[in-house]
């Protein structure tokens, strides 16, 4: 005879297969209107060449303002990358209503507001579609029975954030990994199970689509077949300190370490400018109208920095940019991006956040080689080193960024180097004393609703002595 568990398992396998397609059709939609976006953004942008349609620009990032304002009024679950969310429901703090008018809503306000050329990501909006979709199964599987809607609703509701990371990037690996690591931070069979399935599923209907071709289409074409040198060195590396390996394992850790101290920085900051719209009390049209206006400028002089960031990898992966530019678009890609997610607006981090490493790594890498340090060969191998480190000490799930990177570029001979990479940079950022970002949007979430509701009683107070 079958035993209950054993019953479960095939359920959990077979429910985590339904959510893995109908996350990858979702995500594949996503995906596609936002490529294209990326495609027709620069050329629109080359038109906008008089008085006249630069007011008209003006008038319309405005009303994209507007669509999201509303959007976020109608559904307050409709703002920010939603992977504070999801952590929040599974902690018992918050609860998802209406997943399939979340899914609707958001799904439109998100291709506006990245398609206008925000500087936010799509895959902390894809976790929280493949969770909402995970909800919605799990109302509708088991809406007579409580007790199974909230323990198996939880694992359909990580299965489905899991789903929606490997559809975005085609790495169903990463998003099991994440699942564990950042969603739940525990393992159980079943957890893994449904997991699997919905992102093997998920993944594979992205495939159907898109073919092979991953987020970052370069990364693969590039090649990265240099001999594998960021392992543990050995004694007589230590010894001789002028052999080759040694010295790339020494810049290396530099690079993790720098990336660890920039990535607290900038995990401190976008709480920061979180912090400061409030302050300065800027809401409604206007909040969203701020980084939208100045998309047009900044699409007139440095049209790279808009968007998610995969098509800046891509050019940084094919093509020599100057030393000087490189920087600038550093800067004003950390820039824009802190502008863009001090708003809330809907957009995640993950591809922000990985085009900064990757400029990052590509600018020391360019500092390297003028120094004679190593050849430009190595650019590319330094750019994704970069990204692993960058999202290890932002995102701070480390493992998670290696096995994505991994799959991504498809060398497996440098997961050790990966996995060091992104641990020091992990250890540096946490010394910092900086919590995992999603963790520190939670926190100031819950924060900011119990001052809300602190206002509200001292206001009832105020109105019954009057």
């Amino acid at each position: 005879m079958v035993s209950t568990r054993r019953l479960l398992r095939i359920r959990l396998l077979a429910e985590g297969a339904l959510i893995g397609i109908v996350t990858g059709t979702i995500i594949a939609a996503l995906r596609f209107l936002l490529d294209e976006a990326d495609i027709y953004r620069p050329i629109i942008f080359t038109k906008i060449d008089s008085v006249g349609r630069i007011l008209l620009a003006i008038g319309v990032m405005i009303l994209i303002a507007f669509a999201i304002d509303k959007a976020i009024k109608f559904d307050a679950q409709v703002s920010g990358s939603g992977v504070p969310q999801i952590k929040g429901i599974l902690q018992n703090r918050a609860c998802m209503f209406r997943p399939f008018r979340l899914l609707v809503v958001k799904f439109f306000t998100t291709v506006a507001a990245i398609g206008a050329g925000m500087s936010l990501g799509r895959a902390g909006i894809s976790v929280q579609f493949g969770a909402a979709v995970g909800n919605f199964f799990s109302k509708i599987f088991h809406a007579d029975k409580i007790h199974h809607e909230i323990t198996e609703g939880n694992f359909l509701l990580t299965a489905g954030a899991g789903a929606g990371l490997a559809a975005i990037f085609n790495a169903p690996l990463a998003g099991v990994v994440f699942c564990i690591e950042e969603i739940r931070k525990r393992y159980s069979q079943e957890i893994l199970i449904t997991s699997v399935a919905a992102a093997i599923t998920a993944s594979f209907v992205v495939k159907i689509v898109f073919g092979v071709r991953p987020v970052f289409e370069t990364i693969t074409a590039t090649p990265l077949n240099i001999p594998t040198v960021l392992t543990v060195p050995t004694l007589e590396m230590i010894k001789t300190l002028s052999d080759e390996p040694f010295e790339f394992f020494l810049l290396f850790m530099l690079l993790s370490v720098l990336c660890g101290f920039l990535g607290a920085l900038f995990s401190k900051a976008l709480i920061f400018a979180l912090d400061a719209y409030d302050k300065l009390k800027i809401f409604g049209v206007k909040r969203y109208a701020i980084p939208l206006i100045l998309a047009i400028p900044i699409g007139l002089m440095f049209p790279q920095i808009l968007g998610c960031g995969n098509v800046l990898v891509d050019e940084l992966l094919i093509s020599h940019t100057a030393l000087s530019l490189l920087i600038i678009l550093f800067v004003g890609k950390v820039l824009y991006t802190l502008i863009c997610f001090g708003t809330n607006a809907p957009g995640g981090l993950f591809l922000p956040v990985l085009a900064i490493g990757a400029l990052f790594g590509d600018i020391f890498a360019r500092i390297g080689n003028k120094l004679h340090f190593f050849t430009a060969d190595w650019t590319t191998l330094f750019i994704v080193f970069g990204m692993a480190a960058f999202f290890a000490a932002v995102i701070k799930a480390p493992v998670t960024g290696s096995i994505l990177l991994l799959e991504l570029t498809g060398q497996f001979s440098h997961l050790t180097g990966l996995l060091i990479v992104s641990g020091v940079a992990f250890m540096i950022s946490d010394l910092c004393g900086t919590d995992p970002i999603f963790s520190a949007l939670l926190n100031r979430q819950k924060s900011n609703a119990a001052k809300n509701l602190a206002q509200q009683k001292k206001a009832l107070r105020k109105e019954r002595k009057g």
